[in-house]
């Protein structure tokens, strides 16, 4: 990915090594505040997704799994294939005498920094999201938008007049849908009409919203409605589409390297 795309597309962020406590909250955290952030518990899953995803940002969290040498062979690693050049890698250490902590960073490639696990986890998360948006993880968007066209069930259900309207769901954010609308269903909507009480269907999962049809474009076959949810929506319904659209990346990124192999390196023994 180009700089440019970057900075209005922003990176996924990869965070290696988190157990169930920091991924609840660090990473659950940052997923509210709209970043786009994954955790990979198996760091020998790691490498199989960030070779799809080399623009990327990691954060190696060097606790378990590894001893310190395991952990630093393991990232210096990376600097060792080309693919991984765009990549920009953090570490978090548990607290370590200066010395460890220099002989551990002195000859690594740590871009994205280098940062200390203790129990404050308040400070860490804040170190975090600094260092994240001086990479530009963010980016211009404000947002991020889950991908619904091969999705069977994903679509918005409302009732007018004794007719039931169903439009399937293109993407989907925590404050709005694109949605195709057929040619011949032209008069169900028009530009800023509101409609209370819509069913969202998000594969298992139903969420009742309140939206405001902001444009609609025509799109060749279909229309292009753009919906935006009302204030009325309630903040339930909202976390629950964010939970849709955190499965649903999830699902995908999975979907990328499920034919991949773990990573069987031997990285406490690696010369590197």
């Amino acid at each position: 990915m180009a700089d440019a795309d970057k900075s209005i597309y922003g990176r996924k962020v990869f965070f290696v090594g988190a157990n169930a406590t920091f991924e609840s909250q660090v990473v659950e955290r940052l997923r509210l505040m709209e970043y786009e952030v994954y955790a990979i518990n198996d760091y020998r899953k790691a490498k199989p997704y960030l070779r799809k995803n080399a623009d990327s940002i990691c954060f190696c969290i060097a606790e378990a799994q590894l001893t310190l040498k395991g952990w630093h062979n393991f990232i210096k690693s990376f600097e060792n294939e080309n693919v991984f050049q765009p990549l920009d890698m953090g570490v978090i250490l548990q607290p370590l005498p200066d010395e460890k902590k220099t002989n551990f960073i002195s000859d690594l490639q740590l871009d994205a920094g280098v940062f200390t696990h203790t129990a404050d986890l308040e400070t860490l998360f804040h170190e975090i999201v600094k260092a994240m948006d001086a990479k530009n993880a963010k980016g211009m968007r404000k947002y991020i938008r889950a991908n619904c066209l091969t999705e069977p069930q994903a679509d918005l259900l409302w009732l007018k007049d004794n007719r039931m309207f169903k439009l399937k769901i293109i993407d989907i954010s925590a404050v709005g849908i694109a949605a195709k609308l057929s040619p011949g269903q032209a008069n169900a909507v028009f530009i800023n009409q509101v409609i209370e009480g819509v069913t969202l269907n998000l594969k298992n999962v139903q969420v009742g919203v309140d939206i405001k049809i902001s444009a609609i474009k025509d799109a060749g076959e279909f229309l292009l409605v753009v919906i935006m949810f009302t204030t009325t929506t309630l903040p339930e319904a909202i976390n629950k589409i964010r939970g849709y659209i955190g499965e649903n990346l999830n699902e995908t990124l999975r979907a990328s390297v499920r034919n991949s192999d773990l990573d069987r390196t031997d990285y406490e023994k690696l010369d590197v």
